[in-house]
C-alpha cells in the first residue's frame, strides 16, 4: 500500500465518503494531504513518527491549546488516530510564497495575538514532546560531532560554511542566556511564514501545531523573522538577505499583538531573536547534510547544503546585538 493509499484509508475512517486525496504543501518533516469529501475540504497530516515519538503527547498538547483558544486563530480539529490527524480546511485561506510589508505585519500581529491568548495557559500542563528542541548549543555540539565523524566524506566540501558557523558560536551563548532569563511560555515552536494562513492580506490562522510545547516566545518571533523578512527562498543562497522594511513590519505587528503580555526581558530578546533562530537553523541544515540528509526531506541533491548557505547569507544581514569574528 502506498502512502497515498494509506492517506485515503485514514481520511475515509474520519469523514466517510472521500472524493479525492492529493498531496498538499511542502513540509520538511510530516506528510500532508488535501482531502475532498462530501462534507467539505480537509487537511490530513501524517506525523513523522521517527521525529515525533510521543504521538499521544503531541495530541494532548494540541487538544489542550485548542480547548484554551476556543476556536480562535487555529483550524478545527476533526479527529486523530495514531500518526494521522484531520483538520477542517480554513475557508478561503492559504499560505504565502512571499511577504509584503502589509502581510508581514499581519503575520507578526497574528503571532502576537496567539501569544496573548495562551499567556494564561500554564506551560507545565503541556508535555515537552521534543526535548531540547530549540537549544542552539546542543545543535552546535551535534554539528561538531558530524564534522568529526564525517561519515559521508562531505566536510571538505563545506569548509567555508563550517568555519562560519563555528565562528558564530556566540549566538548559541546568547540563546542560552535568553532562555535562562525569559519566562517559560506555551510556544508554537515552528512559527515560520509557511505555517501562517492568509485570507487576502490578513493573517487568519496558525497551522502545523505538532510542536506546541513549553518554551520561550523569542524562538517563535525569530522563526517568523527568518522566513517573512526576506524575499529569498529558504534554499536559495543567492537571494537570501533581510529586507529592513519587512523586518520592521514583522516586529511592529508582533509588538502590537503581544504588547499587553510581554515581559521586559522578552522585549529585549526581540533584538536577537531573528539572528539566534537563523543561526540555529543553519546549523541544523548543515548537520543534516553532513549526516546524509536523514532528517529534513529533500527534493534534489545538496538541498540541505543550499539551505544552510541561504541561512548563513541571511544571518549576515540580520540585525543583532551579538558580535563575532
Amino acid at each position: 500500500m502506498t502512502l497515498l493509499d494509506e492517506a485515503h484509508h485514514a481520511a475515509g475512517s474520519f469523514v466517510g465518503n472521500v472524493l479525492s486525496v492529493t498531496t498538499f504543501g511542502g513540509g520538511h518533516i510530516n506528510h500532508t494531504f488535501l482531502v475532498v469529501a462530501n462534507t467539505g475540504e480537509y487537511v490530513l497530516q501524517r506525523l513523522n513518527m521517527a521525529v515525533f515519538t510521543d504521538v499521544d503527547g503531541v495530541m494532548r498538547n494540541i487538544r489542550s491549546v485548542l480547548l484554551h483558544l476556543n476556536g480562535r486563530l487555529v483550524p478545527e480539529l476533526v479527529d486523530a488516530a495514531g500518526p494521522w490527524r484531520l483538520w477542517r480546511r480554513v475557508p478561503n485561506a492559504g499560505p504565502l510564497t512571499q511577504a509584503t510589508s502589509t502581510t508581514a505585519a499581519s503575520a507578526g500581529e497574528l503571532l502576537g495575538h496567539f501569544h496573548t491568548l495562551v499567556a494564561d495557559l500554564e506551560p507545565t500542563t503541556l508535555t515537552e514532546t521534543l526535548p531540547n528542541f530549540h537549544d542552539a548549543t546542543r545543535r552546535l555540539d551535534a554539528l561538531r560531532g558530524s564534522i568529526a565523524t564525517d561519515r559521508h566524506g562531505r566536510a571538505r566540501l563545506a569548509r567555508r560554511e563550517i568555519d562560519a558557523l563555528l565562528a558564530a558560536a556566540p549566538l548559541a551563548d546568547r540563546a542560552d542566556a535568553l532562555t535562562a532569563t525569559v519566562p517559560e511560555r506555551v510556544a508554537h515552536y515552528d512559527a515560520k511564514l509557511d505555517n501562517v494562513l492568509f485570507r487576502g492580506d490578513d493573517a487568519v490562522s496558525l497551522v502545523d501545531l505538532d510542536t506546541l510545547m513549553p518554551g520561550a516566545w523569542f524562538w517563535d518571533v525569530g522563526d517568523l523573522l527568518r522566513t517573512a523578512a526576506t524575499r529569498g527562498a529558504e534554499d536559495d543562497p543567492d537571494q537570501s538577505a533581510i529586507d529592513p522594511e519587512l523586518y520592521a513590519a514583522v516586529l511592529g505587528g508582533y509588538r502590537r499583538g503581544a504588547r499587553d503580555v510581554l515581559d521586559p526581558v522578552e522585549v529585549e530578546a526581540l533584538s536577537d531573536a531573528g539572528a539566534v533562530v537563523t543561526y540555529e537553523q543553519a546549523v541544523r541544515f548543515l548537520t543534516d547534510w553532513l549526516d546524509g540528509d536523514v532528517y529534513y526531506r529533500t527534493f534534489r541533491p545538496d538541498q540541505n547544503l543550499d539551505r544552510a548557505r541561504a541561512q548563513l547569507r541571511l544571518l549576515a544581514s540580520m540585525p543583532t546585538t551579538v558580535r563575532w569574528s
